[in-house]
């Protein structure tokens, strides 16, 4: 029986090398996309999974409800409740602070950058990691310890054994000499370790004065949790309401509690770590995060390529099956019963999937680098996990695409068909069939193909938006780490001298900024009083000729008014007064003002401080386009006598190439401050992590669009070409009662068209639904156009006309003498 199977296949692909090359490309096309994207679908959904215990483990977030802003939620957090966890919490097993920072070591006067995590002693207890050289226990015990991954230790030193070697840290230009105590093997991976370099301790100087360990409003980092059983996550975080309601709360004018009523504003809530990386899409001060339902989009695409697979043979194997009708025929007449022919038709479908998935197997090898590219994720064919997949991905393929065709040929009558002289097309039924199937397919094809014009289109609509100033010609520094204000002004001074540059300012937020402060505000106007929390900037000099912001309404700041000047740090916490500001234009929004101008001249308040508005800008987007852009207020120094907290130099400049100027900038800046690295860069370049996530998932939807259309038109080519087979005559008989040969043309078109047109129709509402939901994400965003539509319909209307037009056009052009001859 196996070996009559195999002997049977070989003959059909002999005589028809077409359709069996057509069934096989298509089904292993299919099997080969869906086994690449169910390894990035499987990678993205093991993120932390392979932590022991890694269901007892989560992070505690923090979540704000502030007056006039849009309620968020953030992973870093304050520090100020870590010593109460435990005493509140018997359920906790451990807690500890995790922080992230950039560390570098020079050595020739070239910085080499690691990512970094302060933490603490039980970081290793918690997490249970396996070192290749050290204590897990005691590898942070100590002020100076420092832990280092096995990658990090061989780039400094070329071995892994360097148990007790020296490290010079620079931690924003700060020095500090650790002790190499630990070398951690290669963590579970996807997880939270994948980039991290270095570990060191949080020092006990830290704990002393960073403002996160000591006030329940400052946060810089997160916090990780292991509890004792799983069920006690869902359990303390229903307690987590009374504990920030007893812990946080204090007087009014407490500095470091959150007011009489904390809850009003804040809350926190625990994220297991299991769910952290799709949870983390709408938590700020996160990385590496993605949409569920983006990833299972994904998913369903693999999915739906092996659907078109399938069906695609089925389509081909009932299309042919006339062209076996008489071999049925015979073989019932010489006493071959159903069953044993309906065996031989499914073994045939399975030596086919066998082949196709061997195929597919070829193709997952190829892709998945590519798909690894793309994706930027360390993604590889796992042979052990293939090895159980793709067995079942053979059956489901043979039955699927096996049973009907099966049915179909093993329930042939052998005196019809050997009465009959033509081959037998299967009715109304197996047409309705093979029309469905196409319509099915171009379906499925072309709704992907709609929803990868709309992620392009927002992709692009999201890096080219006004985000209310004008990047071209403009380099931005990093954090100067100083409150000096001499050095400062020497700052500005060395840049403004470089040849080509034509204003420089600072500023405490740029592109992607390293740390926010908000503070609530107050206006009394007609429409009552208004609390609105501001995100807080302070500008310099030239700030204006330097980001180039659209001023809507009032003034900007001058050096000549002594109130535009200010406050300080020291005067805005403590004293009183009265100041200029400027606002964005969401702050004029916030506080009522229906026009710029109306703002301009009023007065905002906080504590015995008054703010007097002078002007009004556009929005500035420093920020994610996922996020809305926060009500802003910006202060002004004019270097005289406030300094800056931790400024930002940004430059503008003209004439000289982008590469250039930033070496120039980076040499100047050495000048000044040697220990700290110095990067001028685009603003592109430091907002690129918000976009580029995107960009790849639309590029992989792009390649699923490519494959599902490709094995569409792979179905539709094998269908039209049936069809041509079967109508040789009838065109004949058109052409004598004089059809010319374009109205032929015109005709089949239609006839091998109607099912693809009825696919647009199917496919547009559904991906308008999809498409809806996932712009609904974002907070500018473009309209669903019915030119991306229509643009997505022609498009695949094109596609499958040129797939047609070779069989059409040599039906339409046969001659009809030679055609009723034939028949």
């Amino acid at each position: 029986m196996i070996a009559s199977i195999f002997r049977s296949v070989l003959r059909q692909t002999r005589r028809h090398p077409l359709y069996v090359g057509l069934n096989i490309f298509g089904l292993a096309l299919g099997i080969g996309v869906f086994l690449t994207l169910t390894l990035l679908v499987r990678y993205e959904y093991s993120f932390n999974a392979g932590f022991t215990d890694a269901d007892r483990l989560a992070r505690m977030d923090e979540r704000w409800s502030m007056p006039g802003t849009t309620p968020y939620e953030s992973a870093d957090v304050s520090f100020r409740a870590v010593p109460f966890f435990k005493q509140d919490f018997p359920e906790i097993e451990e807690v500890v602070t995790f922080t992230k920072t950039n560390l570098y070591v020079q050595k020739n006067g070239q910085f080499t950058h690691f990512a970094g995590q302060t933490t603490d002693p039980a970081f290793f207890r918690m997490l249970s990691l396996r070192f290749l050289h050290g204590n897990p226990a005691t590898a942070l015990t100590r002020p100076d310890g420092l832990v280092l991954s096995q990658r990090t230790a061989m780039t400094l030193f070329g071995k892994y054994d360097v148990l007790g070697k020296i490290v010079e840290i620079n931690r924003s230009g700060q020095k500090t000499i650790q002790v190499v105590t630990g070398i951690l093997a290669a963590p579970p991976s996807p997880g939270l370790l994948d980039d991290v370099d270095m570990l060191l301790p949080v020092t006990p100087q830290e704990r002393l004065t960073r403002s996160c360990f000591r006030f329940w409003g400052s946060s810089c980092g997160e916090i990780l949790l292991k509890f004792r059983r799983p069920e006690d996550i869902a359990s303390v975080n229903a307690r987590l309401f009374d504990f920030v309601n007893t812990r946080a709360a204090g007087p009014a004018d407490d500095d470091v509690s959150l007011g009489p009523a904390p809850t009003k504003t804040y809350t926190l809530s625990i994220v297991p770590i299991l769910k952290m990386h799709f949870h983390d899409v709408n938590v700020e001060d996160t990385d590496n995060s993605v949409e569920q339902y983006v990833i299972d989009s994904i998913g369903l695409i693999g999915l739906l390529a092996l659907i078109l697979g399938c069906a695609n043979a089925v389509n081909l194997a009932t299309a042919r099956a006339g062209l076996r009708a008489r071999e049925v025929a015979l073989r019932k007449t010489l006493g071959a019963p159903r069953h044993v022919l309906f065996g031989q038709f499914m073994g045939e479908a399975m030596v086919v999937s066998l082949v196709a998935g061997l195929c597919g197997l070829a193709f997952c090898e190829a892709f998945t680098p590519a798909i690894a590219s793309i994706t930027g994720e360390a993604i590889r064919v796992d042979y052990g996990f293939i090895g159980l997949l793709l067995p079942l991905v053979i059956i489901s393929s043979g039955l699927a695409s096996g049973v009907y065709p099966a049915l179909v040929l093993s329930g042939y009558q052998p005196a019809a068909i050997l009465a009959a002289t033509r081959m037998p097309a299967g009715g109304r039924r197996a047409a309705l069939l093979r029309n469905g199937l196409v319509v099915g397919q171009f379906s499925i094809a072309i709704c992907i193909v709609i929803c990868t014009l709309v992620i392009d289109r927002q992709t692009s609509f999201m890096r080219n938006a006004d985000r209310g100033y004008v990047r071209s010609g403009l380099l931005i520094g990093q954090q100067m780490h100083s409150q000096d204000i001499g050095l400062q002004r020497r700052m500005m001074d060395t840049l403004r001298a470089i040849p080509g540059v034509t204003s420089v300012t600072l500023g405490e937020l740029e592109p992607n900024p390293h740390s926010l402060t908000r503070t609530t505000f107050l206006h009394e106007g007609s429409k009552g009083r208004i609390k609105v929390q501001m995100l807080r900037d302070r500008v310099s000099s030239d700030y204006r000729d330097t980001y180039q912001p659209h001023l809507l309404a009032g003034r900007w700041f001058d050096a000549e008014h002594g109130q535009d000047d200010g406050p300080s740090n020291e005067e805005f916490e403590n004293g009183n007064g009265n100041w200029n500001v400027i606002i964005n234009s969401k702050a004029a929004r916030a506080f009522g003002f229906e026009k710029a101008d109306d703002a301009v001249g009023k007065i905002l308040r906080t504590d015995a401080k008054h703010f007097t508005i002078i002007g009004v800008i556009e929005d500035i987007r420093f920020s994610s386009p996922r996020e809305s852009i926060s009500p802003e207020i910006l202060f002004f120094s004019s270097l005289q006598r406030i300094a800056f907290d931790n400024p930002v130099p940004a430059v503008r400049f003209s004439g000289v190439t982008r590469m250039l100027m930033a070496e120039r900038l980076d040499r100047a800046w050495r000048t000044l401050l040697p220990d700290v690295a110095s990067h001028f860069a685009p603003a592109d370049e430091l907002m690129e992590t918000y976009y580029s996530g995107d960009e790849r998932r639309g590029n992989l939807f792009t390649l699923g669009a490519v494959a599902a259309l490709l094995i569409a038109c792979l179905g539709l080519y094998g269908l039209a070409a049936f069809a041509a087979a079967r109508r040789v005559h009838e065109i004949g008989i058109r052409k004598t009662l004089g059809a010319t040969a374009g109205q032929t043309l015109v005709l089949l078109l239609q006839d091998f068209l109607k099912p693809v047109f009825v696919a647009c129709f199917m496919a547009c509402p559904v991906s308008w639904l999809l498409m809806r939901q996932w712009l609904n994400g974002f907070d500018e965003r473009i309209a669903l156009s019915p030119a991306l539509f229509l643009l997505a319909i022609g498009g695949a209307a094109l596609i499958a006309t040129c797939t047609v037009l070779g069989q059409t056009l040599h039906l339409a052009r046969a001659e009809p003498a030679r055609a009723l001859r034939a028949e």
